[in-house]
């Protein structure tokens, strides 16, 4: 199972003023979702980055602005080998059912990136 402390990797202590309620309420629904999903992949998903704090985010090359980590709606996995990848390919109708959007792999070599809020585009599959 993917746990809240893999999402938060540390960072509600480290950066414990930018941690809230909403942002603990907001993980604890997120891992519901990924952990149907987990399973459902029947393999090991390391967390590569969870929640982000805005200070935090702002360090980050290419990360956006408004990135849902800093909301704890979004997380990213390791993927180095493609084997999520190329198994959410194949099981997208489970990406609906659970309601987890998935930025489009082009834009994410070597890692996933699910979260659980529609893009502005609402495409299940989205662009950055």
């Amino acid at each position: 199972m993917i746990t809240k402390d893999e999402v938060l990797m540390g960072r509600e202590k480290t950066y414990s003023s930018e941690y809230t309620e909403e942002i603990s309420n907001n993980i604890d629904k997120l891992l519901i979702p990924l952990n149907k999903l987990r399973i459902a992949y029947g393999n090991p998903m390391k967390v590569s980055s969870g929640w982000r704090p805005p200070s935090l985010n702002k360090k980050i090359k290419n990360a956006a602005t408004k990135s849902n980590h800093c909301l704890g709606l979004a997380c990213d996995f390791e993927d180095k080998d493609n084997k999520l990848m190329l198994w959410l390919w194949n099981n997208l109708q489970l990406l609906e059912k659970l309601g987890l959007y998935w930025e489009d792999p082009q834009y994410t070599k070597g890692w996933v990136h699910l979260q659980i809020v529609p893009p502005k585009s609402g495409n299940r599959i989205f662009k950055p």
